[in-house]
């Protein structure tokens, strides 16, 4: 059953409404009066009004950006710097005015673990042994050397655990989100109010609890793992398995604060991500492929143009000597203008296929 408009704004407090892109089928919730003409996440012009089922939820939890607007423009001064031959749109102030809010949805789940638990558990020590070197002059030498070894013995065990707050991905791609922006430090996260979010983009959760329960008996497994390495006293662990049951399961939905804007070079719309925490930068810099072609060619008239001139001179130089010295230094100089002429395509080439 399709919600209805007034129980998302009732729900969330503000007034949003739901979006999806036909070309890469992610859906948002955006600002009812500010709905942006391009899919925040493709950039494609290709959003229309959501039609399937959603969630009406909020979240439960939101980290607070710590990148202002006024931080974000030396961020993305930093990460456009040593762009040879800049596209226009390749600017700070551009795209910080073209920056939006941007929130990525994580799950949160709390839960008592109970099972029994098998590994091999690995000790380091180390050895002592001597080897005879040959040095020239001195002969031969007792050398002292040192090895670090692991000792592996099998463990066995119950656990009964209680564990909050294990990270489990709300959206196909999380992944690669997090590949882009980096870390998060989780506990600086606050309740959510409607203001955290006033404006914002904001990504629908493509994984329910339901779907998502494999990552989190993962998620559930790798702590274990841990705590039994510890509890055994080992410095490593593994071929671990984990027979366990789980109860008073909680999930809590929490956003990651995120910007997203873009820039346009030739016909290609290129986005940038900026973790709105930490201020990591992810996005392809490019170097402008028109204006590297615009000087180049410019380059190569004015070569032409010299040749001609410095030829005329030279023609001349029978009539009038002076003009052949000329001459041959207007040809030179056109020489050198003509070898540097490909240098600012070339340029743009190397620096794009990097």
């Amino acid at each position: 059953m399709g919600e209805k408009p007034d129980e998302l704004e009732a729900a969330w407090g503000l007034p949003l409404t739901a979006v999806h892109c036909t070309d890469c089928g992610e859906a948002h919730l955006v600002p009812k009066d500010n709905i942006p003409s391009r899919c925040p996440l493709c950039l494609r012009e290709s959003l229309i009004p959501q039609s399937p089922p959603l969630r009406t939820e909020p979240p439960e939890q939101v980290l607070p950006y710590e990148v202002s607007k006024r931080k974000l423009t030396a961020v993305l001064a930093a990460w456009a710097r040593g762009v040879p031959l800049r596209p226009d749109d390749l600017k700070p102030d551009i795209l910080t005015h073209r920056a939006q809010c941007y929130f990525i949805p994580l799950w949160l789940v709390d839960g008592q673990l109970e099972g029994v638990w098998r590994a091999d558990v690995g000790f380091e020590y180390q050895t002592l042994s001597f080897q005879d070197l040959y040095r020239e002059g001195a002969g031969w030498n007792s050398q002292e050397v040192r090895e670090r070894r692991v000792r592996w013995e099998p463990r066995i065990g119950r656990i009964s655990r209680q564990y909050q707050n294990l990270t489990v991905p709300a959206l196909m791609d999380h992944r690669s989100l997090m590949k882009q922006l980096g870390g998060y430090e989780l506990q600086k996260r606050a309740s959510y109010a409607p203001e955290t979010v006033a404006g914002a983009l904001i990504r629908i959760p493509t994984v329910e609890p339901k779907a998502a329960w494999p990552d989190a008996e993962t998620a559930f497994a790798r702590a274990a793992e841990e705590e039994c390495r510890q509890a055994a006293g080992a410095d490593y662990i593994r071929d671990f398995t984990l027979q366990a049951e789980y109860r008073n399961l909680n999930w809590t939905l929490l956003l990651l604060p995120a910007y997203i804007t873009w820039y346009r070079e030739g016909e290609h719309v290129w986005p940038v991500l900026i973790n709105g925490q930490n201020g990591q930068v992810s996005g392809v810099r490019r170097a402008s492929v028109r204006k590297a072609g615009t000087l180049s060619l410019i380059l190569g008239v004015a070569a032409l143009l010299l040749f001609v001139l410095g030829g005329v001179m030279a023609l001349s130089g029978a009539l009038v000597p002076p003009l052949l010295a000329a001459g041959g230094l207007v040809l030179i100089l056109g020489l050198l203008v003509g070898i540097a002429a490909p240098v600012p395509v070339l340029s743009a080439w190397a620096f794009n296929s990097r």
